[in-house]
């Protein structure tokens, strides 16, 4: 039987290769969309920016809309999976010690990234009807998180009843709003005060 062998270049195999290009062209939209906006970025600006051949964009991805998602759900599963894991390690705790570090999680890579926070709450906006459809979803997931964690504390007595799908997007929009707002601007706020801030928020809402 003729054994076949993979082609390789520089040590690589075609799927090495083409992960290694993703990579790049993710990063470079990451920056793009980041700083430029989503309007102002070209497929051809994104490929240049990788060092990635438009044959090969085009061999990962339908067009620009098509690496956007891309990119907003890789930083968007990188919040909600923080998210899930503060609350599995909080578990059985009050509602009010659980709510500020879960908080802080979900909005972690966007405190953490200037760029990321642009995409996640000002690009991502009407971009199109397909990345509204996913942020919405994104949405619904966390707010569904939220209102199961509420109406378990509730029904434990912990805390009052209360709207908790109208606390989620209450809160969700006034983190969105003040971490873009301290990303963008010069302020005398560092991260501790921002995050003690956000977190004071939550329990208010959520928790009190």
């Amino acid at each position: 039987m003729t054994e076949v062998v993979a082609r390789r270049y520089s040590g690589q195999s075609a799927d090495e290769r083409s992960a290694a290009r993703r990579e790049r062209l993710l990063q470079s939209a990451r920056t793009l969309i980041g700083t430029q906006g989503f309007p102002a970025t070209s497929v051809e600006r994104i490929c240049t920016a990788a060092k990635v051949s438009t044959r090969h964009f085009y061999a990962l991805y339908d067009n620009k809309e098509s690496i956007f998602l891309d990119l907003y759900e890789q930083i968007l599963t990188q919040s909600l999976d923080r998210t899930v894991a503060s609350l599995t390690e909080t578990a059985g705790r009050p509602l009010r010690e659980r709510v500020p570090p879960a908080l802080l999680a979900y909005l972690g890579p966007m405190i953490e990234d200037p760029q990321a926070a642009r995409i996640a709450f000002v690009e991502i906006m009407g971009a199109s009807p397909r990345l509204e459809e996913r942020r919405l979803e994104f949405r619904e997931g966390l707010v569904r998180l939220v209102e199961t964690e509420g109406s378990v504390a509730a029904e434990r007595g912990e805390i009052a009843p209360r709207d908790f799908r109208f606390a989620a997007l209450a809160l969700t929009g006034a983190a969105n709003a003040i971490i873009y707002d301290w990303a963008r601007t010069p302020n005398d706020m560092d991260v501790e005060a921002l995050e003690s801030a956000l977190a004071a928020l939550a329990v208010t809402l959520l928790a009190d």
